[in-house]
C-alpha cells in the first residue's frame, strides 16, 4: 500500500506497541491540560501562571519552543541535502544572543511587567508601533502553526500511510485542546514531558543510525561526499554561505528571544529576574548540543542511504521532500517499540511549539487589540473566555494553513524566508523601545514602513541571499528612522531660532 506521496508503508515496521507509545502520548498531553484546567481562574493565570512557575520548567519550555519539528526533522533534511553541515555554523552564536538577552533586554521587560511584549514599544515609541508589531507576531503565528502542523502530520503519514490531511486535523485537534483548557501552565508543563522525551527519541536515533553505518567506516564515507562541509567563506550574496548564517542568526535569534511574544512571555511566568536569566540560559545551553545532534545525523542518514539505496528516497529527494527521510527511515528501518518512541519525540517537537503560538497569538490579540479596541472594562473571566475562544480560532486556522503547505520543500529555508519578511524592522523597533533617548515616533514608523520598500526590493529586483533579509530589514529600519529623527531635530533647532 502506498500513501499521497508513493511511500509504501509495507516497509514500515510501525505495529501496535508503536500505536499504543502514540496513544499514551496523546492521552497524557490531553490528561496534564485538564488537569490544570481548575488553576485558570482569570486571563492573567491563562496567560502568565500569575508569575509563579519553576525557571527550570520555563527553560525547559523556552527550549522546547524554540526546538519544534523544524529542528528534529528539518535540520537532518538540511544536512542530508545540498547544505551539509553550513547550518552548523549558527549553533556557537547562540551564546552572544543569551548574554545580550539576560543582560540588557529580558530585565527591561521585567520592570516594565508587561504581558505583551508588544507594550513596551508603546510605553517608549508610540501605539501605533505596538499594533504594527503585534500584527507581525500574529502573522508569522499562523505561518508557524501551519508549518509546524503539516510537517508533524506528515510525519505520521510517513509511518503509517493514513490520510495526510486527517492527520493534519488530528494535530491541530490535540494541541488547540489542551492548550484551551490549561493556558500558560499547561503548555509549560505539556513542553516539559515534551522536552523529555525529544532528546530520549534524538539519542536513540543518533545511536542506531551509528550503530546501522558504522562497520562502514561512515566519516570516510561523509568525507568523500563533502557532507562534513560546515563552513564557506565566500562573499557571494547569493549563495548561502557562512558568512550571512552568522549575521542571520545573531539578528534572527535576537529577534526570537527579545521581541517574539511566545517566548517573552515565558519571561514572565518565573518569579524575578535572575530566575528569568536562568530559564534562558537552560534553553540555548540545552539547543546548542540537540542542534548539532540533528545535523549529523542528516549526515549519517545520507551515509546509510548511500550503502543501502532506497527508491522512496529517492523519491523525497526528487520532490524536494527531504523533511520525510528521517521520519522514514524510524518507521523503515528502526525496530518497533523505538518507531513508535521517535515519531512520539517528533509530534512533542511540533506541540510544544504549536501550544506556545496559540496561547501567545491570543494574549497578544487580547491585550493589544480586545482590550483597547472592543472591551475595556471587562472582568477578568470575561478576558478568559475570549482567550480560550481565540485559542480555538487560532487551533482551527492553524490546520488551514497546513492543508496549504501540503507538498512544501526544505522547511527550514521556507521558515527562514517567512521570518525574514513578517518579522522585516521588528529588532530595531525593540532597539528603539530600549534606549535611553527616545527616538520621534513618527521617524520610527517611517523607517519601519521604508524598510519593507526596501525588502521588497531586494526580493523582488535582486538575487540576494535570503540569510541577509532580515539583516537588511532591521539595518535600514534603524538607519532611516535615527537620520530623519536627527533631521527633525535639526529642523525644529532652525525653525526656533529663526522664529525669536
Amino acid at each position: 500500500m502506498a500513501n499521497d506521496f508513493g511511500i509504501n508503508v509495507a516497509q514500515s515496521h510501525f505495529g501496535l506497541i508503536d500505536w499504543l507509545t502514540l496513544s499514551l502520548y496523546f492521552v497524557g498531553m490531553l490528561l496534564i491540560g485538564f488537569i490544570l484546567t481548575p488553576k485558570v481562574k482569570g486571563a492573567r493565570s491563562f496567560f502568565i501562571a500569575n508569575g509563579k512557575m519553576n525557571h527550570i520548567a520555563v527553560g525547559l519550555s523556552l527550549l522546547g519552543t524554540y526546538l519544534s519539528a523544524l529542528t528534529m526533522l528539518a535540520l537532518p533534511a538540511i544536512s542530508f541535502g545540498k547544505f551539509d553541515m553550513l547550518f552548523s555554523v549558527q549553533l556557537p552564536f547562540l551564546i552572544v544572543t543569551a548574554f545580550l538577552v539576560t543582560k540588557f533586554v529580558l530585565p527591561k521587560y521585567r520592570e516594565a511587567g508587561v504581558i505583551s511584549v508588544y507594550e513596551l514599544f508603546e510605553m517608549r515609541i508610540h501605539v501605533l508601533l505596538r499594533l504594527l508589531a503585534s500584527v507581525s507576531f500574529i502573522s508569522l503565528s499562523i505561518v508557524r502553526m501551519g508549518l509546524i502542523t503539516y510537517l508533524t502530520a506528515l510525519t505520521l503519514h510517513t509511518a503509517t500511510g493514513m490520510d495526510l490531511r486527517s492527520l493534519i486535523f488530528l494535530m491541530g485537534g490535540v494541541a488547540t485542546a489542551y492548550t484551551v483548557a490549561g493556558g500558560i501552565e499547561a503548555v509549560i508543563w505539556t513542553d516539559v514531558v515534551q522536552v523529555v522525551v525529544l532528546v530520549i527519541g534524538a539519542v536513540l536515533s543518533m545511536l542506531y543510525a551509528t550503530i546501522f553505518v558504522y562497520a562502514d567506516n561512515p566519516i570516510a564515507i561523509a568525507i568523500e561526499h563533502g557532507k562534513l562541509r560546515m563552513f564557506d567563506w565566500r562573499i557571494d550574496f547569493a549563495e548561502v554561505v557562512t558568512p550571512w548564517l552568522i549575521l542571520e542568526t545573531l539578528f534572527q535569534t535576537m529577534r526570537i528571544y527579545s521581541t517574539q511574544q511566545d517566548m517573552v512571555q515565558r519571561y514572565m511566568t518565573t518569579e524575578s529576574t535572575a530566575k528569568a536569566n536562568a530559564s534562558v540560559w537552560i534553553a540555548i545551553l540545552g539547543y546548542i548540543p540537540l542542534g548539532y545532534f540533528f545535523y549529523f545525523l542528516g549526515v549519517l542518514l545520507f551515509v546509510y542511504y548511500k550503502l543501502h539505496p532506497d527508491p522512496m528516497v529517492e523519491i523525497f529527494s526528487r520532490k524536494e521532500m527531504r523533511d520525510a527521510v528521517y521520519p522514514y527511515f524510524v518507521v523503515s528501518v528502526l525496530p518497533e517499540g523505538i518507531s513508535g518512541l521517535i515519531i512520539a519525540a517528533i509530534i512533542a517537537a511540533a506541540m510544544s511549539s504549536i501550544d506556545s503560538s496559540m496561547n501567545s497569538a491570543s494574549t497578544v490579540c487580547v491585550e493589544d487589540f480586545y482590550k483597547r479596541f472592543i472591551c475595556r472594562n471587562a472582568s477578568d473571566r470575561h478576558y478568559l473566555l475570549v482567550a480560550r475562544l481565540l485559542t480555538l480560532f487560532w487551533g482551527a486556522l492553524s490546520i488551514v494553513m497546513a492543508l496549504c503547505f501540503i507538498g512544501l520543500g526544505y522547511a527550514q529555508v521556507a521558515w527562514n524566508k517567512a521570518m525574514g519578511i513578517l518579522t522585516n524592522g521588528i529588532l530595531a523597533l525593540m532597539v528603539f523601545a530600549l534606549l535611553p533617548v527616545r527616538i520621534n515616533w513618527l521617524a520610527v514608523l517611517f523607517g519601519f514602513l521604508s524598510s519593507y520598500g526596501i525588502l521588497a526590493y531586494v526580493m523582488l529586483m535582486t538575487k540576494l541571499n535570503f540569510l541577509l533579509w532580515t539583516v537588511i530589514g532591521n539595518v535600514s529600519c534603524f538607519a532611516i528612522a535615527i537620520i530623519l529623527h536627527y533631521a527633525i531635530k535639526l529642523l525644529g533647532t532652525i525653525w526656533r531660532s529663526q522664529s525669536m
